[in-house]
């Protein structure tokens, strides 16, 4: 089984808080007075702006795939790969890609890591995307004339991104989606625009790392993590079925969840030097205005019974089948 059990049901809520000590001042934004989280309506021309500006000017979810005006020297679309969205948190990014060939039902393909501004003259000039491989942050695209406009409360991008690896590299099958694009910024969740600090949404949207995990059936992190690299055999002619460890399969040593309040979540199956051995991502909401429920992919849920901004319990239970999780956050 190379899936953690239903871990694919949980998620990474990336982190999106606002800086409160920073010491360049920026006009505050009316409509988000009453949150703590980073500002949704930030618009303007990245060149223009200090790394601190262009930040809550990229940060959110950036549709492409569906954008009513794209402008593109190379289809985000080829025979292979779709690009789908990028989404900026306040330290991290997700590209979302679509792969397939030819007739094929497209699969999913995610990456995601750490961003950095790149900046001359207190001025960004460009945002470079990385990722982990063997530990170590690989640089592998850059975004560069990067503009973002509002009309009528809806919030439009234009940039350039340039892949300075082939994606092969990091086992990602897709052509060069190297060009320039348009995008159109998704609206945030409805509860970004009141998430004081004592909000569960402001609490939970961050990086978390899981600490504790057991089920019903005895399972804990160790067996859980064995569990990504076993595969069932089952013998017809004993009719006995045994499980053994694939030995070509690396065991993951830590498991994190990134929860964005666009109501993305990111989760990765981490190897010993914190590298992604997987990475999947879908959609969260909450289920109840008491911020004490949530649903994961529009079909999972889970019950929070404690929360602070550096620690998240929480438990699920469906046909007689009951689980808990601990995590804690990341700084």
């Amino acid at each position: 089984m190379r899936k953690l059990i239903l871990l694919s049901l949980i998620f990474i809520l990336s982190c999106s808080k606002n800086d409160d000590d920073s010491s360049e001042s920026i006009e505050l934004e009316p409509r988000m007075e009453n949150s703590a989280l980073t500002n949704v309506f930030a618009s303007g021309n990245v060149a223009e702006q200090s790394a601190e500006q262009a930040k809550k000017t990229i940060f959110g979810k950036w549709d492409v795939g569906n954008s009513s005006s794209s402008n593109r020297s190379n289809s985000a679309k080829s025979s292979e790969c779709i690009f789908n969205y990028i989404e900026f948190t306040d330290s991290s990014y997700l590209m979302s890609l679509s792969i397939g060939e030819g007739g094929s039902s497209p699969e999913s393909g995610h990456i995601f890591g750490n961003y950095e501004l790149i900046e001359e003259g207190e001025l960004v000039t460009e945002v470079r995307l990385y990722f982990s491989v063997d530990g170590s942050d690989v640089h592998i695209a850059t975004l560069t004339n990067i503009i973002v406009t509002e009309t009528a409360s809806t919030f439009d991008a234009t940039f350039d991104i340039d892949f300075v690896i082939d994606l092969g590299d990091i086992d990602i099958i897709c052509s060069d989606l190297g060009g320039a694009y348009s995008a159109e910024k998704e609206d945030a969740m409805d509860e970004t625009i009141g998430s004081d600090k004592d909000s569960n949404h402001y609490k939970v949207v961050r990086n978390w790392s899981m600490s504790s995990y057991s089920n019903s059936e005895g399972f804990d992190m160790t067996s859980l993590f064995r569990s990504f690299c076993e595969e069932d055999y089952y013998d017809l002619e004993t009719d006995t079925e045994t499980v053994s460890l694939d030995p070509d399969c690396t065991l993951p040593t830590s498991f994190q969840v990134n929860l964005s309040t666009f109501g993305t979540y990111v989760t990765m199956t981490l190897d010993g030097t914190g590298s992604p051995l997987e990475i999947d991502a879908g959609t969260w909401s909450w289920v109840n205005t008491e911020q004490t429920q949530f649903i994961v992919d529009g079909d999972w849920t889970a019950d929070i019974t404690s929360l602070s901004e550096t620690s998240w319990e929480f438990n699920s239970s469906e046909e007689g089948f009951s689980e808990s999780w601990v995590f804690s956050a990341i700084e």
